[in-house]
């Protein structure tokens, strides 16, 4: 289930490229990455200037994360609740391949891990794959979350923090007068990466992330002692930075490409200071390409397991759900449902407002169609919405900081279709069938 392993199979299956003709990690390396993205993984062997290769897309397509997790793609969403509402808890080892290299300050990030410089108008490169793991001062629970960190000089990045569950332990270490202690964990396989991007009503502060990647895995995650902080990360990572963000200390940060495919804001943002590293001795760099496949889907196959919970729990007939990539893997939901009362539909919408804040739209359409097909999604608005009574809107609603309409107008209007047929007509919305057609094997008709 690591990294290393996920790799070797892609490789053996022939979902791995190797590029090993030296490349630029200013803008070549994404470049080339950008002319892969939705096809094979790709490890650059030649960065120039560093001996560190470089990894992306080992969960460039669903069907590859739903197999790098030992499931089928239809599976996901159910793997994804399970493991939220049956967590297993790390467990401390000690020892581990990431502490095969240990380094102290004075350490130069710049120089030592090959940080790809992906979009034109940012100002340096961006650690995108960066997990933050932290200690709640209160409850003593670690938290994991993805953090953008703009490389500064020497040990220092640039971070911003949202408004979620690290903003609030760093507030609380603040308002102490102290710095708040955090490691970033670079190189994980599926289950990590995923559970670091899993947020909503359903994940409370007191929930540790890693206990929700044991509960992706089948199996504990093995966690190791960090050199200088009061922190546990996982054995088998690739790189682990070690330091503090520092309170009350403000520097220039961004902007940088987000998933919405514009920049984001620029501004003050607060600062992290490395103070040692673990990796393991041959360490790859993971690295995600903002506004790709990838990280559309690590996105918003967190959301579908919250989703999945929270609007289940109300409505029973829920079948399943999908964010979808062309919504940014945020902003677009699609529930299918089986209806006890016509008003199922819009209760199930409202509920998915309720779960995750960052989603604006969602449809919802019947079983007799696919979540996860964008032709059935079409087909559903196209045949059985009628616009006066299956459309509602919500305005004034809070959004996600990144969405570009809320930048300009303050504020989001939340949208619900109902793309159910009507119980009444349903007979009227039959889909015409062949008898037979799904035990049709084409490789018997034709030579």
């Amino acid at each position: 289930m690591s990294l290393r392993d996920t790799i070797a199979r892609l490789d053996k299956q022939g979902e791995l490229v190797r590029v090993r003709r030296e490349v630029d990690r200013t803008f070549e390396l994404a470049a080339v990455a950008k002319k892969l993205d939705g096809g094979p993984a790709v490890i650059f062997e030649n960065v120039r200037g560093f001996s560190m290769p470089v990894v992306l897309g080992t969960d460039g397509t669903k069907d590859r994360v739903a197999a790098n997790l030992g499931v089928k793609s239809h599976e996901l969403v159910h793997r994804f609740a399970r493991a939220i509402g049956e967590p297993i808890p790390p467990v401390r080892v000690a020892d581990g391949p990431v502490r095969a290299r240990r380094l102290r300050a004075p350490l130069d990030l710049g120089a030592l891990l090959p940080v790809p410089h992906h979009y034109e108008k940012e100002p340096a490169p961006f650690i995108t794959t960066g997990m933050l793991v932290a200690r709640d001062p209160d409850s003593g629970v670690q938290n994991l979350s993805y953090q953008r960190l703009q490389l500064k000089t020497g040990a220092r990045t640039g971070v911003y923090m949202l408004h979620r569950h690290l903003h609030q332990i760093y507030d609380k270490n603040c308002a102490r007068g102290r710095p708040t202690d955090v490691a970033v964990v670079i190189g994980m396989d599926t289950a990590v990466r995923l559970a670091a991007a899993t947020w909503g009503s359903n994940i409370p502060i007191e929930l540790d992330e890693f206990a929700i990647a044991g509960g992706l895995r089948g199996r504990p995650v093995e966690m190791v002692r960090c050199e200088t902080a009061d922190l546990e990360v996982p054995a088998d990572a690739e790189i682990v930075l070690e330091g503090r963000l520092l309170p009350g200390v403000r520097e220039p940060e961004g902007p940088m490409a987000e998933f919405t495919g514009g920049y984001g804001s620029d501004g003050p943002k607060q600062v992290f200071e490395a103070t040692a590293v673990m990796m393991r001795e041959d360490a790859l760099y993971q690295d995600i390409l903002p506004f790709a496949n990838e990280h559309h889907l690590m996105l918003g196959l967190p959301y579908e397991g919250v989703l999945y919970r929270f609007v289940k729990a109300s409505i029973p007939g829920l079948h399943d759900v999908h964010i979808t990539p062309g919504g940014c893997g945020k902003f677009l939901a699609v529930l299918a449902l089986d209806k006890r009362d016509d008003g199922d539909a819009k209760n199930a919408i409202l509920c998915a407002f309720g779960a995750i804040r960052d989603i604006k739209l969602v449809v919802a359409i019947d079983t007799d169609l696919s979540a996860a097909n964008e032709r059935h999604l079409q087909f559903a608005l196209a045949t059985r919405v009628q616009g006066d009574r299956d459309i509602f809107m919500i305005p004034g609603a809070k959004g996600n900081e990144l969405d570009p309409i809320q930048d300009v107008y303050g504020s989001i209007t939340k949208i619900g279709i109902d793309a159910t047929k009507p119980l009444a007509r349903a007979d009227r919305f039959e889909i015409a069938r062949i008898p037979g057609l799904e035990g049709i094997d084409l490789k018997d008709y034709l030579s």
